[in-house]
């Protein structure tokens, strides 16, 4: 018996011991939160004393060529990277011309004057909005012929579409407590 009641002392205080381990090893998110904070701006300030390390030390190796009197190679090297430069330029302005000319032609052409001096990203919103606009239905005939269908009375209405006719009448009916009853 007493073995008994050793071993289900035992099997009760190791479930406790369990759950004290599980909490140790949690991690509030307020505190991972700021760490995760903390590494991200840790890494920007690296990346930032990285770039200005890279500068410094061109910098550097041009007072070098200088002071040694290689003034071509100097020269070389900058005009090098002014041509880089210029190419990445020329090729970005080009691709904004034509992502231009892409969203101008999604527009009306009453419109595009209007729009063509405006900036690419604000251009890119408006579009995306005009196109996303709902089309307006109107109907091409005399004015009045609402109510109607289009037609030329409600009994030519009911007649050529019978089905149009039931959903127009439901609808009024809806709005009216008299429906069409004053209409002929």
């Amino acid at each position: 018996m007493s073995e008994q009641q050793v071993v289900s002392q035992d099997e009760k205080q190791a479930p406790e011991t369990v759950s004290e381990k599980q909490t140790v090893n949690q991690v509030p998110y307020a505190r991972f939160s700021e760490l995760v904070d903390e590494k991200n701006v840790l890494k920007s300030e690296l990346s930032e004393i990285r770039k200005s390390l890279s500068n410094d030390k061109e910098s550097r190796r041009i007072k070098e060529l200088e002071a040694k009197g290689e003034y071509d190679q100097a020269l070389n090297d900058v005009t090098k990277k002014l041509v880089l430069a210029q190419e990445k330029a020329d090729a970005f302005d080009q691709y904004q011309a034509s992502r231009r000319e892409a969203l101008l032609s999604k527009l009306p052409e009453d419109d595009r004057e209007i729009y063509a001096d405006m900036r690419l990203e604000k251009l890119e919103v408006h579009v995306d909005r005009f196109a996303n606009r709902p089309t307006s239905k109107v109907q091409v005939g005399k004015p009045g012929r609402e109510s109607t269908g289009g037609y030329e009375s409600l009994k030519e209405f009911a007649l050529k579409d019978p089905q149009g006719y039931k959903k127009m009448k439901a609808e009024k009916q809806k709005t009216s407590i008299w429906g069409d009853i004053f209409e002929g």
